[in-house]
């Protein structure tokens, strides 16, 4: 009879780590899945609002800092041209760009709400393009 409690302890307990392990290897995978999104490098649209004429989008970088906030701002209103954004996809049936953009740029999609912005990019259709670093 204690062959039997301790075989079922053991396997109380084998099952029980396997299910840790499991648990554990989900929650790493997917702060590694956030880390590799955080620092791919390729800017993101994660809010967008449209009003009279006006788009004001949020952006993220996806990175540690910005190493040429003019490229950076072109990358970013091309993205927006050829809706190539990966969260955010705008309707084509409308068929023209707005009069305005007005873009808030974070580092991370984590820094939105805790941190200033690092960046904001301004375009207008008549006046072309300016950009204003933050920090």
């Amino acid at each position: 009879m204690k062959n039997v409690k301790k075989c079922g302890l053991f396997l109380a307990a084998a099952v029980l780590t396997v299910f840790s392990l499991v648990a554990a290897a989900a929650v790493i995978s997917e702060k590694y899945e956030q880390w590799k999104r955080d620092n791919s490098g390729i800017p993101d649209a994660v809010s967008s609002v449209s009003a009279g004429g006006t788009c004001r989008l949020t952006v993220v970088a996806n990175s540690g800092k910005i190493e040429d906030g003019e490229a950076f701002a072109s990358q970013v209103l091309e993205m927006y041209r050829e809706n190539l954004f990966q969260t955010i996809h705008f309707s084509t049936d409308i068929g023209e760009m707005p009069g305005i953009l007005d873009i808030t740029v974070y580092l991370k999609r984590g820094d939105i709400g805790k941190k200033e912005p690092v960046m904001k990019i301004y375009y207008d259709t008549e006046k072309g393009m300016r950009f204003l670093y933050i920090r």
